[in-house]
């Protein structure tokens, strides 16, 4: 089995020991019995709960603001084959790796995907340079495990 990042514990939230979670696909956590935290190993789940716009994560046994303090800035993973369906049709995780062509000519691979608000974009490295590439855009498909670019606007990768 393949653990893949989801996401990022951030700050405690109130007194009762939950934390918020940061990630570009909240749903993935949702469903979740346990996650692997970065240098503590797997945790089981009490709660999870949108709190203000927010998702804000429980451990079992962690109980306070000061247990939770412990956790912050970890990142949490999951075993990939229990990961529900995403919302977009794929997880960045997925991306990643992927070539890339304009016109059917090869220009690199993606090396990352990030959320910039608005859109995704996508970063995609050749050997000679990195491009950024909004992944929403009309002139970029995923099809047949490439991304492909027809007519981007002129000096999008220049």
């Amino acid at each position: 089995m393949s653990r893949v990042l989801i996401g990022r514990l951030g700050k405690p939230h109130a007194l009762a020991g939950g934390l918020k979670f940061r990630s570009e696909a909240p749903e993935s956590l949702l469903g979740q019995e346990r996650v692997y935290v970065e240098g503590l190993g797997w945790r089981a789940l009490e709660r999870v709960e949108d709190i203000s716009g927010d998702l804000v994560v429980f451990f079992a046994g962690v109980c306070d603001r000061e247990g939770a303090l412990s956790l912050s800035g970890r990142d949490v993973y999951v075993e990939e084959d229990s990961l529900p369906e995403p919302a977009g049709g794929w997880y960045y995780f997925q991306l990643v790796g992927r070539p890339v062509y304009l016109d059917d000519e090869p220009v690199g691979e993606v090396v990352d995907v990030f959320d910039a608000g608005a859109q995704d974009v996508l970063v995609i490295g050749s050997s000679a340079r990195r491009y950024m590439v909004p992944l929403q855009a009309p002139y970029v498909e995923l099809t047949g495990g490439a991304v492909h670019i027809s007519n981007p606007p002129e000096g999008l990768l220049e």
